[in-house]
């Protein structure tokens, strides 16, 4: 019985012994596995990640250029804003004064109609008396 504990520990110790140099082996694979990574991300990975620093520099560029082109636009339209309130206020007035001239008019023209009626009628009586 001893002979086979002996020989079952010796079993084992084999069986811990093989699977210890497969661990080792494993583990020394992985460092490799992630050297290799890591060297391959600083050599890939960088320059991407510069590129995007950059294309990022570019896009806050063209965000504050079209924010102050915003404004710009914003400037102009007020400024058509106050022109077409000028406008506005100049045609009512031109129609006020053109509703003034015409209502004028036409009471100058009915007062000429009457006072000429007015004028031959009367001219006729006289006319007719003598």
């Amino acid at each position: 019985m001893e002979n086979m504990n002996i020989i079952l520990l010796s079993v084992i110790c084999i069986i811990l012994g093989i699977i210890a140099i497969f661990l080792v082996h494993l583990l020394l694979e992985v460092r490799r596995t992630v050297e290799a990574l890591r060297k391959t991300m600083e050599v890939k990975l960088n320059p991407a990640l510069d590129e995007l620093n950059e294309t990022l520099r570019s896009v806050r560029k063209i965000t504050e250029n079209v924010n102050y082109i915003t404004d710009d636009v914003k400037q102009f339209s007020g400024a058509v804003h106050d022109i077409g309130d000028k406008i506005n206020a100049v045609n009512s007035i031109v129609t006020a004064v053109s509703s003034s001239l015409t209502i004028k008019t036409l009471s100058l023209r009915a007062g000429l109609n009457a006072a000429i009626s007015y004028f031959i009628a009367n001219l006729m009586k006289k006319g007719v008396k003598r």
